[in-house]
């Protein structure tokens, strides 16, 4: 009798056993754990990401943007050309994780934190000042038979002698794209990148995806707001809405989470639209004149480099103004040779300039160079 009763109890306890693990592991999954399997979501990002709507005004499809501009980084890849072939210098670097660059017989300089242009301008002063050192410090030997000192050959007298240009050729910046894709990993940001390009560069969606659950989580600082951001897959492959496509930015993580046992069960869902992706969605009578919104103009078009050869800092040595002044040539029109500049003393006080007040825009108002 009482092992009558055991096999029933057996019977009818297995199966709800295979249910209740089945409703917390999914029933896609072969294997049977009380541990929940796949890419889920955690109660407070569900919590975050339910609580999240389509924000408006962020750059998406049919209205991107320009990223901000590019801080050099660790691992950032670089091109390093020298604008006068006499000047050596080592061609590709790649920031250190120190943030410095090898500039070959001129040293190491650190140009992480730098924008190009300052990167420039930091590897001119750089050479400018390793080529005086090293003038300087090899006086006491280039000393003749005749006691008569050797001097160097002097370099061009053109203002782009050490003048170099730095050109970005990998950058650092990266999106993410984890959970239920064919090919999850870091991706290589070029700045023009979606949410659609990014699962398209992961492979596309995996069989246990649920299309409903996908976001996009935002980095922000450990005690600010957590930007995540819900992705319509459907709404964007099917019917063309770009509320969700939006445009990638530099760390973006895009997660595709799995289906739970309860989406399989509920299969008839599968046809129907997400509840929070439910929006304006109408056919154009005249799909001719609907076309694509062209990138906003950006303000601030003209970049200067960094510089022409030498510096231009207010209290450098090499600055253009102050050595024609100082420069000891009885004309004004007078143009000294830069290798007259390189062979200034290091160490020079800085000319004072008269101070001009600024009118109320904040500009300054400067005589003409005739003047």
């Amino acid at each position: 009798m009482n092992r009558t009763r055991y096999h029933v109890q057996t019977a009818i306890s297995g199966p709800l056993l295979l249910l209740c693990c089945g409703l917390l592991s999914g029933c896609s999954t072969l294997g049977l754990s009380l541990y929940p399997s796949g890419a889920t979501l955690t109660t407070e990002a569900k919590s975050v990401l339910d609580a999240s709507r389509i924000p408006s005004g962020i750059p998406r499809e049919n209205s991107k943007t320009v990223l901000p501009p590019h801080a050099l980084e660790p691992g950032d890849s670089l091109l390093i050309e020298p604008v006068n072939l006499d000047l050596r210098l080592p061609a590709d670097q790649v920031v250190l994780a120190d943030g410095t660059v090898d500039l070959g017989p001129y040293g190491r300089i650190v140009v992480a934190g730098q924008g190009l242009e300052q990167a420039e301008s930091l590897i001119e002063q750089q050479i400018g000042f390793q080529i005086r050192q090293q003038r300087e410090s090899c006086k006491q030997f280039a000393i003749g038979d005749d006691h008569q000192t050797i001097d160097s050959p002097p370099l061009p007298d053109d203002c782009d002698a050490i003048a170099v240009n730095v050109r970005m050729l990998d950058p650092v910046h990266r999106f993410y794209v984890l959970g239920e894709v064919n090919a999850p990993g870091s991706y290589p940001l070029s700045g023009y990148e979606t949410v659609l390009d990014a699962i398209v560069a992961a492979g596309g969606l995996t069989s246990s995806a649920n299309p409903c659950k996908i976001l996009l989580a935002r980095p922000t600082d450990p005690c600010d707001c957590r930007v995540t951001l819900p992705v319509c897959y459907r709404e964007i492959v099917q019917m063309g809405n770009t509320a969700s496509n939006y445009q990638l930015q530099p760390g973006d993580r895009v997660f595709v989470s799995t289906r739970s046992c309860m989406d399989e069960l509920m299969f008839w869902r599968a046809s129907r639209p997400c509840e929070r992706c439910l929006g304006c969605n109408r056919a154009c009578k005249n799909p001719s004149v609907t076309t694509a919104q062209p990138m906003a103009a950006v303000t601030n078009t003209m970049i200067p480099p960094g510089s022409v050869g030498w510096m231009r800092l207010a209290n450098d040595p090499l600055r253009h103004n102050d050595l024609v002044e100082n420069s000891g040539f009885d004309t004004p029109n007078a143009t000294p040779s830069l290798s007259h500049f390189l062979s200034q003393p290091l160490q020079k006080a800085a000319v004072e300039r008269p101070v001009r007040e600024a009118d109320v825009d904040g500009e300054l108002d400067f005589a003409p160079r005739s003047e």
